[in-house]
C-alpha cells in the first residue's frame, strides 16, 4: 500500500537513475531506517530500479555495479548447527557456521559445505539425536555447549578429511540473551558479567580453528566489545551485525572505538541500495571486512549475489544449503563464477 499510494507518485516520469531515485525515496520518509513507510517498501523499490537499470543497459546486476574487470566471488560464510532463535534455544548461541578457507574457487567451497552439512544431519541421526531444520536451514541439533556443538561440527570436517581446509565461525547473536547488564544462558544455566562472557569468548577463540565470530557481545555494550578486541588473536574477524545494523554512524563509532573489524551488511536493515552501498565502502575505505547477509525470512530471489558480487564485498552469509530461498543464491553464485571473468575470495588466506 505504501508502495502503490506513497511511492509510486513521485517516480512516475524519472528515469532509471538509482541514485536520484534512492533521493526521491528518502524525500517520501526521511526518518532514519525509514520506520513511516517501512525500509521493506522502500528497499523492494530501490531494488526493483537497479535491477531494471542493470536490464535496461543489457548488464547482470553484478555488473551493473563493476562494469569492468574481474568479478570477485566473495567467500562463503554457511551454518551448519543452529540455535537460539532460529531454532527454539537447541543451543544457547544461534549458529555454528564453517568457512572453507582453503578452497581454491566457489564449487569448491561449496561442495565441501554440503558434504560437511549432510555428514551432520546423518551423524546426529546415528547419535539419536533428533533434529529440526532451523529458519536459515541449519540444523537445530541440541547440545549442552557451544564447547559440545564446537567439537561436533570439527568431527564432521575430519571425517571427510577436510580438518585445516575449513575453519569454524560462531554467530553468538548475544543481544537475545543480555539483559540487566548480565549474559544469561539458558540451556547451559549459566549467567556471566560482561567481563566473565569476555573471557568465555576469548577461551572459545583460543581453544578452537575459529577464523569469525559474530556479535559476541550485545548491540550496547560497547565497552566489552573494545576491550575483546583488543585481547583477540589479530587473525580473528570480529563481526558486528546488531552492532552496527547496517548503520553508519554506528559503524563510524565502532571504527573509533575499534570494537570489531568487520560488519555484516543487511540492504533491508538500511533500506535502500546506494546507502547501503555507501556502508560498505565506508567499512572497505577503515580496513573493515563486509559480509553481505541474507535475513532469516528470504525468498528465491537472488540478487543478494549479484550484490555481494558487484559490491565486491570478499564474504557473504546466506543461510545453509537446504532450502530454495538459500540454494537460489548460491545457485547464482556458481552461474556467475561458470559465466563471468572471475576470480575467488578469500580474506583467510
Amino acid at each position: 500500500s505504501n508502495i502503490n499510494s506513497k511511492i509510486a507518485p513521485k517516480l512516475l516520469g524519472h528515469s532509471l537513475n538509482l541514485a536520484a531515485i534512492d533521493g526521491l525515496l528518502v524525500e517520501v520518509d526521511p526518518t532514519p531506517g525509514h520506520q513511516v513507510i517501512g525500509a521493506n517498501a522502500t528497499l523492494a523499490t530501490s531494488l526493483a530500479v537497479a535491477k531494471a537499470a542493470a536490464h535496461a543497459s543489457g548488464k547482470s546486476l553484478a555488473r551493473y555495479f563493476q562494469p569492468e574487470g574481474k568479478l570477485l566471488i566473495p567467500m562463503p560464510m554457511v551454518n551448519i548447527l543452529s540455535g537460539g532463535a532460529h531454532a527454539n534455544r537447541s543451543l544457547d548461541i544461534q549458529d555454528v557456521l564453517v568457512i572453507p578457507h582453503a578452497a581454491t574457487n566457489f564449487a569448491e567451497a561449496l561442495s565441501w559445505i554440503v558434504a560437511i552439512r549432510e555428514r551432520a544431519a546423518i551423524d546426529g541421526k546415528s547419535h539419536g539425536v533428533t533434529h529440526l531444520v532451523a529458519d536459515e536451514g541449519g540444523l537445530g541439533l541440541s547440545f549442552s555447549s557451544t564447547d559440545d556443538a564446537c567439537e561436533f561440527v570439527l568431527a564432521q570436517i575430519e571425517l571427510l578429511g577436510l580438518s585445516g581446509k575449513v575453519s569454524l565461525a560462531l554467530d553468538i547473536a548475544s543481544t537475545q540473551f543480555f539483559s540487566d547488564n548480565k549474559y544469561s544462558l539458558t540451556t547451559s544455566g549459566k549467567t556471566y558479567s560482561s567481563d566473565a562472557f569476555i573471557e568465555e569468548m576469548l577461551n572459545l577463540v583460543n581453544t578452537y580453528p575459529i577464523t569469525s565470530i559474530e556479535d559476541p557481545f550485545a548491540e550496547d555494550d560497547w565497552s566489552a566489545w573494545s576491550a575483546f578486541s583488543s585481547q583477540a588473536p589479530a587473525s580473528l574477524q570480529i563481526l558486528g551485525d546488531d552492532l552496527f545494523t547496517t548503520n553508519l554512524h554506528r559503524l563510524e563509532r565502532g571504527i573509533a572505538e575499534k570494537s570489531a573489524s568487520a560488519i555484516l551488511i543487511k540492504a533491508n536493515q538500511n533500506g535502500l541500495v546506494t546507502s547501503t552501498q555507501r556502508v560498505l565502502s565506508h567499512a572497505h575505505a577503515n580496513n573493515f571486512a563486509t559480509v553481505v547477509s541474507a535475513r532469516s525470512g528470504e525468498t528465491e530471489d537472488s540478487w543478494l549475489a549479484d550484490l555481494a558480487i558487484g559490491w565486491r564485498a570478499g564474504q557473504i552469509k546466506v543461510g545453509s544449503t537446504h532450502g530454495s530461498e538459500r540454494t537460489a543464491k548460491w545457485n547464482r553464485l556458481l552461474e556467475l563464477e561458470a559465466t563471468e571473468p572471475s576470480r575467488f575470495s578469500n580474506p583467510f588466506a
